[in-house]
C-alpha cells in the first residue's frame, strides 16, 4: 500500500509528463550557475569544467549529472564557499525562476488543493518566511552537525500547523549512503509535539514523552535523482547523513502554509522575522533545559 499525506504524513510525489520536464529547466539552471561562478572567476578551474559545460549544452540529465557531481565534489574539498553560492540562489527565496515555477505546476497544485481542502474555513495559501532551502550536503564528518534529529518543520517555520513541504532530490546519490530524509509514517496525528533544543539549537521532538512511539519503524528516502516526497509539517523525521566520500547531495526544500486556518499564528509573527519563538507560542509543549 503507498504512503498517503492523510493517512501516513507524507507521500512520494510521481515525477513525470511536465513536473518532470519543469525539474530538469531547474536542474539545468543550477548547473549553468555553477559554470557562471566559474566564468565570473569565483571559483578555481575543476578538471570536469569543461564537460560540464558541454554536456550541458546538449546531453541529457543522466549525462549531465556524473560531470555536475564531479565539480560539486572538487568544490567541497578546495572551495566551501563557492558551494555556499549555491545554497544561497535557492535559499530564502529561491532566486531561480525555474525553481519558483514548481509552486505553479498543475501536479503540485493538485496535491496542494487536496491537502489543504477543508470544511471549515477558506484556506489562504502562503509561501512562508525562510520556506525554501537548497540544502548542500558535502562529505565529511563535520557537516554532520548539519542533519536534523527527529523532529517536525513547524517549530522552525511557526506561521501554521498546517503546512506541506515539498522534499526534492537534484542529485543522483542512488544507493542512498549520500543521506536524505527518514519519515516515520502517522507521526503527524500527535498535532504540535513536545518539543525541546537539543545540542546545536535544533528542535528536536522530545520523542521520550510518546512511549507508543517506535522509532525502528521509518521509510528512508533512496536518493535518486529527483525523487521527491509531499511531507505534513507534523510529520515527526530526521535528516539523513551523508557517509559517502565522493558524492554531494543537493535537496531543493519548498513550503506551503494555510493562514487561513483559525489556529495559525498572528500573521508576521514568524521565527524568521525574530518576533516570535517556538517556546512563547507553545510554552506548554517546550521543555526547556
Amino acid at each position: 500500500m503507498q504512503p498517503t499525506l492523510d493517512r501516513d504524513g507524507w507521500e512520494k510525489v510521481e515525477v513525470a509528463g511536465a513536473l518532470k520536464l519543469q525539474i530538469e529547466v531547474l536542474y539545468r539552471d543550477l548547473c549553468a550557475y555553477t559554470l557562471i561562478l566559474a566564468d565570473d572567476g569565483a571559483v578555481t578551474t575543476p578538471p570536469a569544467l569543461g564537460s560540464l559545460r558541454e554536456a550541458l549544452a546538449d546531453g541529457s540529465v543522466f549525462e549531465i549529472e556524473p560531470y555536475f557531481q564531479s565539480v560539486l565534489l572538487s568544490l567541497a574539498r578546495t572551495d566551501r564557499k563557492v558551494l555556499g553560492k549555491i545554497y544561497d540562489i535557492g535559499t530564502r527565496p529561491m532566486k531561480l525562476m525555474s525553481g519558483r515555477k514548481l509552486f505553479y505546476a498543475p501536479e503540485i497544485e493538485k496535491i496542494a488543493d487536496q491537502f489543504f481542502a477543508s470544511n471549515t474555513h477558506q484556506p489562504l495559501l502562503v509561501s512562508p518566511f525562510n520556506g525554501e532551502t537548497l540544502h548542500v550536503f558535502p562529505p565529511g564528518v563535520e557537516n554532520y552537525r548539519y542533519n536534523l534529529p527527529i523532529h517536525q518543520d513547524y517549530p522552525y517555520l511557526l506561521q501554521s500547523s498546517r503546512q506541506l513541504t515539498f522534499w526534492l532530490n537534484l542529485t543522483d546519490n542512488s544507493g542512498g549512503r549520500a543521506g536524505g530524509i527518514r519519515v516515520y509514517s502517522g507521526t503527524h496525528r500527535h498535532g504540535i509535539a513536545m518539543t525541546f533544543a537539543g545540542e546545536h539549537g535544533h528542535y528536536e521532538v522530545a520523542t521520550e514523552h510518546y512511549p507508543n512511539f517506535d522509532p525502528s519503524r521509518y521509510n528512508d528516502s533512496a536518493g535518486g535523482l529527483f525523487e521527491m516526497y509531499a511531507v505534513d509539517s507534523l510529520t515527526w523525521h530526521t535528516s539523513l547523513r551523508n557517509e559517502t566520500e565522493d558524492q554531494v547531495r543537493i535537496t531543493y526544500i519548498f513550503r506551503i502554509s494555510d493562514i487561513g486556518a483559525p489556529d495559525r499564528v498572528p500573521f508576521g509573527m514568524d521565527r524568521a522575522t525574530g518576533q516570535a519563538k517556538f517556546e512563547d507560542l507553545h510554552a506548554d509543549l517546550y521543555i526547556g533545559n
